[in-house]
């Protein structure tokens, strides 16, 4: 699904397929008419509209005007004979994930899943450099499994489209009072009629360090995704929690008292074998309340008034979106 091409007006749209047309046939040089930036725009809209486009460097591009065209020069990472190999390694990958797909009767089931295949089978690569392009495209992610955040996000707008799941990939920065701003990308998604952000990314990370998939970062409203991610573009108003995954599972918390009925509740579960020894859930707190301590003292309560005991367990925290991950060993 085209995102950034429905959102182009009628000049937007012509640079855009005059842009796209050409990518296609690997053509050296693109005369588009128009202003630079507008061009130059259009042409990334293209790059994350159209994830297959691996094969075009996501971040080097020549452009100058000459008179009142624009032109830009390409720059291709692999030819026509290359791309056509990897285009086929990459749907033969992905053909179990389309027949799956097909029996599934919603998107939000749907979108899980595709969370799921890719925070269980990516890592993020840290060790890249500056001229590793396909870390940066779905040939790292799908092909080597290792990618960084724009080659995850675009993995994800790629399954997406396969999924009929509508659909973009955003540009930013990251942030959060423990690390440097950094330039970042990840999506947002329309589900059940409302739009979410998402960042697989992040949750891939979390999941691999924790050894728990996490669903920290999936369909997020706007208000919860600008705590530690900022400087995209508001595309769509995403103010909805009906697709939250903690709001799904009963796991958003407000204040004491519901978090010491929740805790006990996971306990009793746990002592008559029904339940999971991993708490997991999103916690809101009053200013003058301390979530770790609140936590610590439920779980005291809990022990007591249920008589079950445990010889150590662990609290895993993602301050910065409140979430909270109970290890009972």
């Amino acid at each position: 699904m085209k995102y950034y091409f429905s959102k182009l007006n009628e000049e937007g749209r012509e640079i855009y397929k005059k842009i796209y047309f050409s990518l296609q046939n690997f053509e050296e040089k693109i005369a588009v008419k128009g202003k630079m930036e507008f061009a130059r725009d259009i042409y990334y809209m293209v790059i994350n509209d159209n994830p297959m486009m691996f094969y075009v460097n996501p971040y080097k591009i020549v452009y100058y005007n000459i008179d009142k065209y624009v032109w830009i020069e390409p720059i291709y990472v692999y030819d026509r004979e290359n791309t056509e190999n990897i285009k086929a390694k990459i749907n033969s990958i992905l053909k179990h994930f389309e027949e799956k797909i097909k029996a599934m009767p919603s998107n939000l089931e749907r979108e899980r899943y595709i969370h799921r295949c890719l925070t269980s089978s990516i890592k993020y690569k840290y060790d890249h450099t500056p001229d590793d392009v396909e870390c940066h495209t779905i040939v790292g992610s799908f092909i080597h499994k290792e990618a960084v955040c724009d080659g995850i996000s675009k993995a994800f707008k790629h399954m997406c489209d396969l999924a009929r799941i509508n659909c973009n990939v955003i540009l930013g920065d990251s942030w959060n009072e423990y690390a440097p701003k950094q330039s970042h990308a990840w999506n947002m998604v329309k589900i059940n009629k409302k739009w979410y952000h998402i960042d697989v990314t992040w949750n891939i990370n979390l999941s691999e360090r924790f050894k728990y998939i996490r669903y920290d970062y999936f369909n997020l409203r706007e208000s919860d995704i600008l705590r530690d991610h900022r400087n995209f573009e508001k595309l769509e108003v995403c103010n909805s929690l009906e697709n939250n995954y903690f709001y799904e599972n009963n796991c958003i918390i407000n204040g004491k008292k519901e978090l010491d009925k929740f805790i006990m509740d996971k306990f009793k579960d746990i002592k008559q074998n029904n339940g999971s020894k991993n708490i997991y859930f999103k916690l809101y707190c009053n200013e003058d309340e301390y979530a770790r301590t609140l936590i610590l003292d439920a779980i005291n309560a809990a022990c007591l008034k249920t008589c079950y005991f445990f010889k150590n367990y662990t609290v895993e925290s993602n301050d910065t979106q409140d979430v909270y991950l109970i290890r009972i060993n």
